[in-house]
């Protein structure tokens, strides 16, 4: 429809929100089907030697339109990495979700950083955000299932709740940590920890 209609934009601009909503849509599924996999403890791990910086380069080049859209600047700063054992698709999700979240609560003309870098424990991911920041009270109920942050901001942005508990579950199955800081109006962090093993 969007190529066959491209020079109607009001049926452009239709069949973009159908296929938005469908996006969400299969989100929302999938994450139900990873809750009952979750609660049947049903859900294992596959994992390969992967250098995480590919993972977090594919996650960036995939978002970077929708970044451009909202007008937000999508950067990324990665040290030379060695190879870990991880879950690809799992781990490409957690990065994935993290920065999603940024580009959708950051608002526009701000900035979504992802860095990497190791030491000889840990490999290191940050998500990081100049956005709205998330309240002091909502900090310690985000990883929690079905939650969503309650404020203006977040009203109008579509969501399951099941995104950040999904992705604490698939961090904690790799044997990792997952933290938050925020300040309302300055930034928010999300500090993913993956163990520093092949």
């Amino acid at each position: 429809m969007i190529r066959q209609h491209s020079q109607d934009p009001e049926i452009r601009n239709k069949s973009h929100l159908i296929v938005e909503a469908t996006k969400e849509l299969n989100k929302f599924i999938t994450s139900i089907l990873d809750l009952t996999k979750i609660e049947s403890s049903n859900f294992g791990l596959v994992k390969v030697s992967k250098d995480i910086n590919l993972l977090i380069d594919e996650v960036v080049n995939d978002l970077r339109f929708e970044a451009q859209q909202k007008g937000i600047v999508l950067e990324k700063e990665l040290s030379p990495l060695y190879p870990i054992a991880l879950d690809v698709n799992l781990t490409k999700r957690v990065i994935s979700n993290l920065v999603e979240n940024a580009l959708k609560y950051a608002g526009t003309g701000k900035t979504v950083k992802v860095t990497s870098w190791d030491d000889n424990d840990w490999v290191y991911v940050e998500i990081r955000d100049n956005g709205v920041g998330i309240p002091a009270e909502e900090i310690k109920h985000i990883f929690e299932k079905f939650y969503r942050i309650k404020n203006d901001a977040s009203h109008s942005i579509k969501g399951s709740g099941l995104g950040l508990y999904l992705v604490k579950y698939f961090v904690e199955l790799h044997g990792g940590t997952i933290s938050v800081t925020s300040v309302q109006n300055v930034e928010t962090k999300f500090l993913v920890k993956f163990k520093n093993l092949s």
